[in-house]
């Protein structure tokens, strides 16, 4: 046996793959001749949330959201909120710019009517 694990450490050494080629660094003339492209994926699409019951009366809504942070898309859980007298709740929406996508942030709105309610899209 003592002479079996040095005969494999030899065996698995002819197997080891050498590391790549290190990249070659480009000249600042190529670097600059490189165009920068950002890409941006489009917003994945709302998870499904089951809030279940509210905690008290009144209290509003606010669904989940894909935020994007660090060039990834991070969801952000709902939640129940109070209700703001005299307010409407206007929900998170993505918006394309160009070849961007933009967040609107959700927000608190005043409504006509005069009661807390979720605006629907």
């Amino acid at each position: 046996m003592k002479r079996l694990i040095p005969l494999l450490l030899v065996m698995l050494s002819a197997c080891a793959v050498p590391p790549p080629d290190p990249v070659p660094a480009l000249l600042p003339a190529q670097n600059a001749a490189v165009p920068l492209v950002r890409e941006q994926a489009d917003p994945p699409q709302p998870l499904l949330e089951h809030p279940g019951q509210p905690p008290a009366n009144g209290y509003v809504w606010i669904a989940g959201r894909w935020d994007l942070a660090d060039g990834r898309y991070r969801w952000q859980p709902g939640n129940w909120a109070a209700p703001r007298p005299g307010q409407v709740w206007q929900p998170h929406v993505w918006r394309l710019a160009g070849d961007r996508w933009l967040q609107e942030g959700g927000r608190w709105e005043p409504d006509g009517n005069g009661s807390a309610r979720l605006r629907r899209h």
